[in-house]
């Protein structure tokens, strides 16, 4: 015979006895015989699942067993599972029943156990049952909040003093009249001791609007920006500059020539050697005015350019162009211009 089954044997002497007590005494009603098989049946199981730890289980069955019978056998397996659960206050209120169930001088044995056992868990849970000190602060005097605990509402006289809750994750939410709600989280240990304040802030109040003129709806107000150059201005800088560097180039070799040619003249008449030079130089010379005249001519539109697009103040007149005079010769350019 293994261990669990001298265990269920005992329980099931335990239910024996207590069938017997209950058919000789008038103080209890006796269930009926289904009724008896029943919790007989209900105990058993919660025994097994209460091996197996599944706590949760067991407590079904017992609590079913319990409601059939109501006596100190079948209320201490409530409380001793309860326990197990960690549902302190619960178990507390389950195993004082059991302690408190009255006794008679010919009752079954198992049921003087039971109390004793009762009394000894009842000494152990009550350290372990954590306590919570609510306090609220920020509210005018005269003013009650009102303060639920894990959704059920507590007495209000109860603030500043403390209650008593099982282990665990509890949700605790404050109101009161023209404040936001406080809510908390509070995780509370075995045995902890814990003070929690429910702080009430003003309600945060509307931003005012911003004096002045303010932009129409949908209009989003002007932004400064950096002025933008248009691409205009750099392709007309890029054309000066390739101009003027043809211009000097094609000049500084038509002026080589000349003084070449000037070796075979005397005054205005010159040796037929001379020609070639001469012919040379006028053509440089005319490639040179032209590269000139498109550079300063796009110097011109780059001066336009930037001139037209510089930011100014609203009481500022737009700048005017800047007035440019190209000056172009045989062998020499120049540019005059007021800026």
């Amino acid at each position: 015979m293994t261990v669990n089954d001298l265990l269920r044997g005992g329980r099931a002497i335990r239910l024996g006895l207590l069938l017997i007590l209950l058919h000789t005494s008038s103080a209890w009603a006796a269930p009926s015989a289904e009724e008896r098989e029943r919790a007989r049946a209900l105990m058993d199981l919660g025994d097994a699942r209460f091996e197996a730890k599944n706590y949760a289980s067991a407590l079904e069955q017992y609590r079913a067993a319990d409601e059939i019978m109501g006596v100190p056998t079948t209320g201490i397996e409530v409380g001793r599972t309860l326990e197990r659960l960690g549902r302190l206050l619960e178990a507390r209120e389950v195993l004082r029943r059991v302690s408190e169930f009255p006794q008679r001088a010919d009752e079954p044995r198992p049921f003087a156990s039971a109390r004793q056992r009762a009394d000894r868990l009842l000494g152990d849970i009550a350290p372990r049952i954590p306590r919570v000190t609510l306090q609220v602060a920020g509210l005018p005097e005269g003013t009650t909040p009102q303060i639920s605990w894990d959704g059920q509402a507590i007495d209000a006289a109860r603030i500043g003093g403390y209650l008593e809750a099982n282990p665990g994750l509890h949700h605790v939410v404050g109101t009161a009249p023209g404040f936001p709600d406080v809510k908390r989280d509070v995780r509370l240990a075995e045995g902890q001791a814990l003070q929690v304040v429910l702080t009430f802030g003003e309600a945060p109040a509307a931003i005012p609007a911003p004096a002045g003129p303010t932009a129409a709806k949908g209009s989003p107000a002007p932004a400064t920006a950096k002025p933008h150059q248009p691409a205009l201005l750099w392709a007309s800088l890029g054309v000066a500059a390739a101009g003027v560097a043809a211009g000097s180039a094609t000049g500084v070799y038509s002026l080589s020539l000349t003084h070449s040619a000037k070796q075979h003249c005397q005054g205005n008449a010159c040796a037929p050697e001379a020609k070639r030079d001469i012919d040379g130089a006028k053509t440089f010379a005319n490639v040179s005015n032209v590269a000139f005249g498109v550079g300063i001519a796009a110097l011109g539109v780059a001066a336009w350019q930037f001139f037209s697009h510089r930011p100014h103040k609203p009481s500022e007149e737009p700048p005017k162009a800047a007035p440019i005079e190209a000056q172009v010769g045989f062998g020499s350019l120049g540019v005059r211009g007021a800026f």
